[in-house]
C-alpha cells in the first residue's frame, strides 16, 4: 500500500472518514496506527472479509458527527453526482478539517499510454490479447468516471487546496511483482495519469468571520 496519505495524516488520535473504502486496506491501516477510523462503501464486503469494520453506505446520503479528516483515495471517480459527494464532505468535515485526495486521471492518458497499459497488461497476464484499439477501449471502459478536470473543479469550489501533484497511476494497477519498474517506466515516458491533493475547509463569511 502507498504511505503517501498516512504521511499526510494529523498525528493520532484523529476522528477519520474513509469514504470508498474499497478492500479496507487503508482503513486498516488507520487503525493500526491509532486512528479513530470510520470505513464506508456502497460495497463493503471485501474489507469486512479482511476484518474491517466497514458500513455499507452512499457518502452522498451518509450522516454523522464532524470528522478531523476524510479520505477519498481512488474513490471519488466513482462518486455520482459529484457534485452531492462533495458538499457531503464539505458537511462532513470539522471547520479546520482536512481532505485528502488520491485519484485517478483517466483523461489524462493520450494514445501513448493507453496503448502501452493495454501492451504491458497483456504481457503480464492482466488481458488475454493484445488490443488493436487501445484509445478506444481506454475511453469505453472509462465513461462512467469523472474527469480528473471535473474532480478539481469541483474540489475546488468547496475547499481550499494546500497542496496538488500530478503522479503516475497506471502502474499501479498493473502492479504486482513488477509495479516498481513499470513505475520507473510510466515517470520517463507518460503523462501523469494520476494527481493527489490535500485540501482544508473553506471559510465563509466576511471579514470579521460572519
Amino acid at each position: 500500500m502507498d504511505t503517501w496519505i498516512l504521511s499526510e495524516l494529523p498525528e493520532a488520535p484523529a476522528r477519520v472518514l474513509d469514504a470508498g473504502c474499497g478492500d479496507g486496506a487503508l482503513a486498516g491501516a488507520l487503525i493500526a496506527r491509532g486512528h479513530d477510523v470510520t470505513a464506508i462503501d456502497l460495497d463493503p464486503s471485501a474489507a469486512l472479509a479482511a476484518g474491517v469494520p466497514a458500513k455499507r453506505a452512499d457518502l452522498t446520503l451518509y450522516e454523522d458527527d464532524p470528522f478531523d479528516v476524510i479520505v477519498l483515495s481512488l474513490s471519488l471517480h466513482h462518486m455520482h453526482p459529484l457534485e452531492a459527494a462533495l458538499d457531503r464532505v464539505a458537511a462532513l468535515l470539522r471547520p479546520d478539517g482536512l481532505l485528502v485526495v488520491d485519484e485517478f486521471a483517466w483523461d489524462w492518458a493520450d494514445e501513448a499510454a493507453a496503448t502501452w497499459f493495454y501492451d504491458a497488461g497483456t504481457l503480464l497476464g492482466r488481458f488475454d490479447e493484445p488490443e488493436r484499439d487501445p484509445v478506444t477501449r481506454w475511453r469505453e471502459a472509462h465513461v462512467d468516471h469523472s474527469p480528473a478536470g471535473d474532480m478539481l473543479d469541483a474540489i475546488a469550489a468547496r475547499f481550499e487546496i494546500r497542496l496538488t501533484r500530478r503522479v503516475p497511476y497506471l502502474f499501479r494497477y498493473l502492479g504486482g511483482e513488477h509495479a516498481a519498474r513499470l513505475k520507473e517506466i510510466e515517470e520517463v515516458r507518460h503523462t501523469p495519469t494520476g494527481f493527489r491533493l490535500t485540501a482544508v475547509t473553506r471559510v465563509t463569511g466576511g471579514a470579521d468571520g460572519t
